[in-house]
């Protein structure tokens, strides 16, 4: 026997299903604009208020239109959500896998990989919600899980990056290549706390300085230092 809880879960996923074939059915250049004024719409407010405030009605007046119409797009903020963050945090994987892939050094990877990823918040500043939120806490929907793995797919193949330069021996081999990922990743992410659009830097031209960090406190010589620096001989 099905509960209760998973046929209100199945019937809300077949209601997402439907509206997401009724967009991708609609004709017209007309429809596509409306949908992506609702996500840049959407995106704008959950910036602006933070998402555990906003409403929907926050988001039909951001983007002029009455919540009915918005309804035919989306019926919940948590699909909203998913929505405006699902392509580009998937994208990011795979634009990750891409340069995971290459025939390059691991320095020159992680390198890219970074600016890449600085890019990415620059062009997409709906990401900043995500690194805002805890997606877990705020979001039940089934795609959540799908943004969730490629997150942590994300971390996974920056890991690899990080542990293949220690074992080459590009980067130092005295740190664990989890809680270096975690701690590059940290810094880059902490950039929407402090970030302002109106200061005399991009977001991508402050992140280089971040780049340059994370490759020197990689490097074997940095090891060298700290230890020297702990030997009061």
């Amino acid at each position: 026997m099905v509960s209760s809880t998973r046929k209100q879960g199945a019937a809300g996923q077949s209601d997402i299903a439907r509206r997401r074939t009724q967009r991708r059915l609609a004709s017209g250049r007309k429809s596509d604009a409306r949908w992506q004024e609702v996500l840049e719409g959407a995106g704008r407010v959950f910036q602006r208020v933070g998402y555990p405030q906003a409403t929907l009605e926050d988001v039909a007046n951001e983007v002029g239109i009455n919540r009915a119409t918005l309804y035919y797009y989306v019926g919940t903020k948590e699909e909203l959500l998913v929505s405006l963050l699902y392509r580009p945090i998937e994208q990011m994987r795979v634009d990750l896998e891409e340069i995971v892939a290459k025939e390059m050094p691991p320095g020159q990877k992680l390198a890219t990989a970074l600016r890449t990823y600085l890019v990415a918040l620059s062009e997409r500043p709906e990401l900043f919600i995500f690194l805002g939120e805890n997606i877990d806490k705020v979001m039940t929907v089934h795609e959540a899980e799908e943004i969730q793995r490629n997150a942590d797919r994300y971390g996974r193949l920056l890991t690899s990056v990080i542990a293949d330069g220690a074992a080459s021996g590009e980067f130092r081999a005295d740190l664990d290549p989890q809680v270096a990922t975690m701690g590059i990743i940290g810094m880059v992410n902490w950039m929407y706390r402090w970030y302002e659009e109106s200061g005399s830097k991009s977001l991508v031209e402050l992140g280089e300085t971040f780049v340059e960090m994370a490759l020197a406190s990689l490097s074997p010589e940095a090891a060298n230092r700290v230890g020297a620096a702990a030997d009061p001989s």
